[in-house]
């Protein structure tokens, strides 16, 4: 079966974090015992090559500004929604984006049985060719724009009109499908598909590395993510100032790294705080295996990808209580959970993992057995999202 994914974002190369749930949704279909072929249109970026392979992957970029420096719209730190909201600019290249995913979408689906669009905007540009084409439209709904879309009556009404027109929805939490079933009152069938993890890179850090076995060291908090405000992670610095303990690790980039770094230089915590900048992909798992604690302070989330594989690592993980992390951490059982913006509970968290070494190894073990019990794995996702597109083509 031939498949092609249109998508407002994508990785840029093998080593790239951007919208990499993505490409490893692709890559799982690749990897089937029965594989599909899957092409990408994704958009362009200057530097980038119009027409290449990846992994397998047929990725086409569709290039919709000149000059090509100026294609502001996509792979910015803070996500499509957040850059229209911040750029006049990028509201003129929308349209233009749009048409050009169109465009290319329609040449590169020729000979597809399906079409997989990420994200509701590009669902609009899977339907029109779609249209055309007599094949069916499947589309992936995430956290940035259903939460865009419930903002205005507007929104929701452009976004039902969209969602219920396509075959099948996928979404990536049961706080999203049940948002999508109830309030938002979509008639489309609706799935919830989750991320998986890579098992063969995400996997326990060796026995040695124990919490009590260099007393003289300081614990490792590692957070992973974009530098920007909903992150959260003003509230871990703050979370961390007064111990003393503790070494933090920043790995990430955005815009808010600047105001990040004041910080930490007018509370003299330059000496265990450490921002690390964007680790490459292939690394990642180095860098969790070598911590104590993974801490995501996120303000709002899917089901992140950062916690799987964080717990395919036994690397214990201090989150925010919010609906997609709550599906993935249990309090107490394979995680610990505070309240959004609370750095007093965040800081009692992180002191509950130094002074209680049975804790940790509790949480640490707990981690991968909450992987392999739920089966999180992106060949289980894979063969799962291939039955919806059988069923979607009629060829179950």
């Amino acid at each position: 079966m031939k498949v092609c994914f249109v998508t407002t974002s994508f990785i840029r190369s093998g080593k790239d974090h951007y919208a990499r749930f993505v490409y490893e949704q692709a890559r799982s279909l690749t990897r089937l015992d029965a594989p599909c072929s899957v092409t990408v249109v994704a958009p362009h970026a200057a530097g980038l090559a119009r027409h290449e392979l990846i992994d397998h992957l047929d990725i086409i970029r569709a290039r919709y500004f000149i000059p090509e420096r100026l294609q502001r719209l996509a792979y910015q730190h803070e996500g499509l929604f957040e850059t229209l909201k911040k750029s006049p600019l990028a509201w003129l290249q929308l349209p233009l984006l749009l048409t050009s995913l169109t465009v290319r979408l329609f040449t590169a689906s020729r000979d597809a049985a399906l079409i997989h669009a990420q994200w509701v905007p590009t669902a609009a540009c899977a339907l029109i060719v779609a249209k055309l084409r007599g094949i069916p439209v499947v589309a992936s709904v995430r956290g940035a724009d259903l939460n865009t879309a419930t903002r205005s009556t507007i929104g929701r009404a452009l976004t039902r009109l969209i969602l219920n027109r396509v075959s099948h929805i996928v979404t990536v939490s049961d706080e999203f499908r049940a948002q999508l079933q109830g309030s938002l009152g979509v008639k489309t069938p609706v799935d919830s598909l989750y991320n998986g993890v890579d098992t063969e890179q995400f996997r326990p850090r060796p026995a040695e590395h124990d919490v009590d076995a260099a007393p003289s060291r300081r614990f490792v908090v590692l957070f992973v993510g974009g530098l920007i405000k909903r992150k959260g992670v003003a509230t871990l610095l703050e979370a961390v100032e007064s111990l003393t303990n503790v070494e933090t690790l920043i790995a990430g980039e955005g815009p808010e790294q600047s105001l990040l770094e004041q910080f930490v230089h007018e509370q003299s915590m330059q000496d265990r705080v450490r921002f690390v900048g964007k680790v490459a992909r292939t690394d990642m798992h180095t860098w969790m295996q070598s911590a104590d604690a993974l801490v995501l302070p996120s303000a709002s989330e899917g089901r992140p990808n950062v916690v799987l594989e964080a717990l395919a690592c036994g690397l214990p993980v201090i989150a925010t209580d919010i609906p997609g992390t709550r599906e993935l951490i249990s309090n107490g059982h394979n995680g610990l959970l505070f309240e959004v913006g609370d750095a007093g509970q965040l800081r009692e968290k992180i002191l509950a993992l130094l002074e209680q070494p049975d804790l940790a190894r509790r949480l640490a073990a707990a981690g991968p057995e909450t992987i392999a019990k739920h089966r999180l794995s992106w060949q289980e996702h894979g063969r799962q999202l291939a039955a919806i597109y059988r069923a979607s083509t009629g060829t179950d």
